[in-house]
């Protein structure tokens, strides 16, 4: 794969993990404003499981992938 192959999948996990962080802070901080989920410690828990495999993945590209271009950009900018 190219460097762009690299980046634009780094680029999409970290964007997708801060939209996944966006909205458990929803659950969390309005959980009223979450009405058509009737269980939502399960949607909380599945948050933070895809948050987790998310930072896997990333992790996992940045340890096999990594050089001066590929993560410096993208292992900052996700922290929550």
């Amino acid at each position: 794969m190219s460097k762009q192959h690299i980046n634009g999948i780094l680029s999409q996990y970290a964007g997708r993990k801060d939209e996944v962080i966006a909205d458990l802070t929803v659950y969390l901080e309005r959980p009223v404003g979450v009405g058509e989920h009737s269980d939502i410690g399960q949607e909380i828990r599945t948050k933070i499981e895809e948050i987790d495999k998310l930072d896997s993945l990333i992790a996992t590209i940045q340890k096999y992938f990594a050089n001066d271009n590929t993560t410096s950009e993208e292992s900052g900018s996700s922290n929550a």
